[in-house]
């Protein structure tokens, strides 16, 4: 998708030689979205320190409370705002592949290539409850004080931290077949619901429509179509609907109305609202700046 591209991020992280980057993040309270929805080809850690946040990652919401904190992984489209209006503090620990050598270096071959083919996944879920996951909080929060010294003389010590992150992460990733296995009986279950609303997104969807698709009750229905995807199936509908009019508005030179009706949305108003929300500037923006 075209889009897809216009989102990735235009910050570079670091340098060639110290492809990382360490960010300190305040919000104060009421703040609106922290990230606005883009991709990189960093991997990123988050470690919230007060207050809450909920990130998106693809079709997925993670709620991040003080104390805890979020994998990202490399080329995932996420964005992140606030947790009902709390102020927030937290850190983001970003580095690139290429920190571990060449594509073709074993070390590079045997440690990165597994995730980055889709081979090995980790949980995005980072909590104390795992006393791996404490000690890679730990070496967040440890990087987060670096930042005030001088990089380049601490980069050993950046580096480090980040291997032994990842070591971690290497040793408690899991199999995507694995994962995949856990799931699968309730995605082919929503086959149907899912073909169904990017089949006929431009039309109206009720939770109604789709519930009777499936022989499931609405609550029975919500609760699994949420375990799975991540977010409410109505939730979903507009983000596909925001996802398909972002390729519209730089594909075409269509008014933003007849775009938010093509894409489903009846009342410019809730399109406008709805696509900030998702994409963090309005569709005449993103127009613009695309």
């Amino acid at each position: 998708m075209k889009s897809r591209v216009l989102l990735k991020e235009k910050a570079v992280h670091g340098t060639a030689l110290i492809p990382i980057a360490i960010h300190h993040l305040s919000y104060r309270q009421n703040t609106g979205n922290f990230f606005y929805l883009h991709w990189h080809d960093e991997f990123e850690f988050v470690a919230v320190l007060e207050g809450a946040m909920i990130y998106t990652i693809e079709e997925k919401e993670y709620t991040v409370r003080a104390g805890e904190g979020l994998f990202i992984h490399s080329n995932k489209l996420h964005a992140a705002r606030a947790y009902m209006g709390l102020p927030c503090e937290a850190c983001v620990v970003l580095f690139h592949p290429g920190l571990f050598g060449s594509t073709h270096s074993p070390t590079y071959s045997k440690f990165l290539q597994p995730f980055l083919k889709g081979e090995l996944n980790l949980c995005p879920n980072i909590t104390p409850a795992e006393e791996w996951q404490q000690t890679i909080l730990r070496l967040i929060l440890e990087m987060d004080s670096f930042r005030k010294e001088n990089f380049i003389e601490n980069e050993l010590l950046i580096k480090s931290r980040i291997f032994e992150m990842w070591h971690l992460c290497y040793q408690h990733a899991e199999a995507a077949q694995a994962l995949k296995d856990k799931k699968n009986y309730k995605l082919e279950r929503l086959e149907p619901v899912i073909d169904y609303i990017h089949n006929n997104y431009r039309e109206e969807i009720s939770l109604e429509s789709l519930t009777g698709l499936l022989p499931m009750s609405e609550g029975q229905f919500c609760h699994t179509f949420k375990d799975v995807i991540g977010m409410s199936p109505i939730a979903y509908v507009i983000r596909h609907r925001i996802l398909q009019s972002c390729s519209l508005l730089t594909q075409t030179d269509w008014k933003i109305s007849e775009v938010a009706r093509i894409t489903g949305f009846n009342n410019i108003s809730y399109f406008n609202r709805e696509f900030k929300k998702s994409i963090g500037c309005s569709p005449g923006a993103y127009r613009k700046e695309s």
